[in-house]
Formats: structure tokens, C-alpha cells, sequence
């Protein structure tokens, strides 16, 4: 008589752990998804702020290159970039 109360117990037991699985798959897909969104932003975020360094490391050598053709103390014009306006 006490198997089919332990049978009844662990069959319980069983849905309740296979309920609880389903939730946390649910809430694990969830946090993935937001992960994934958030590594995205990231790194579109990095590669903006790649190419404003590369601007500027141009500029700059734009910058050195004109001031070494003129021989002037200062150059003789602003560098036309974005960053300037």
C-alpha cells in the first residue's frame, strides 16, 4: 500500500520539476535574447568609437603633414572634418 503513496509522491514530484524546467527554459530564452541585444549594442557602440579614433588619428596626421609643408608655427587652415562643426 505504501508504493502507490511513494508512486503518487514522485509522480508529483515529477510534474512539479518538469513545470519548474519549462519556466526556466522560458526565462533562460528571455535572457538570451537580452543578452544578445545588449552585446549588439555594444558592439556597435566599439565600432563607432573606433572610427571617431581613426578620424581623429587622421586628422592629427593631416595636421603634422601640413605643418611640415608650410614650415609655419600654426597651419594655415582648419583641418575640414566633422569633428570640427
Amino acid at each position: 500500500m505504501f508504493y502507490v503513496l511513494s508512486a503518487a509522491v514522485a509522480g508529483a514530484g515529477l510534474i512539479v520539476l518538469v513545470l519548474a524546467l519549462v519556466r526556466m527554459a522560458g526565462a533562460a530564452k528571455g535572457f538570451g535574447r537580452a543578452a544578445g541585444d545588449v552585446r549588439s549594442d555594444v558592439e556597435s557602440r566599439l565600432g563607432m568609437l573606433r572610427a571617431r579614433a581613426a578620424a581623429i588619428g587622421v586628422a592629427v596626421r593631416d595636421l603634422r603633414t601640413r605643418h611640415v609643408r608650410t614650415g609655419s608655427g600654426s597651419p594655415s587652415e582648419p583641418v575640414g572634418s566633422a569633428l570640427n562643426e
